[in-house]
């Protein structure tokens, strides 16, 4: 399993980023869990891809992350770092 920090957890746009190349990648994001645990909170995603699924994890003082395969978690990383709005 590959694992790859993508940013702040409290950064609209990179959530926004994922979210379009998700879906130009042919896929979607298929469920949302939230957990509260004393003073960090925890969001994930469960993201569906045509070649495979993978998982987005927001986290308090982490930050946004993928996590799964390297084969499905480093080009959608990629495309996600690569079109950041400066």
């Amino acid at each position: 399993m590959t694992e790859i920090l993508l940013g702040s957890e409290c950064d609209d746009d990179l959530f926004s980023r994922l979210v379009d190349e998700v879906e130009a990648m042919g896929g979607s994001i298929t469920d949302k869990e939230w957990v509260l645990g004393g003073s960090q909170e925890r969001t994930s995603f469960q993201i569906s891809l045509p070649s495979g699924r993978l998982e987005a994890v927001a986290e308090t003082y982490v930050g946004l992350s993928l996590r799964g395969a390297s084969q499905l978690v480093e080009p959608l990383a990629h495309r996600v770092i690569a079109n950041r709005s400066e």
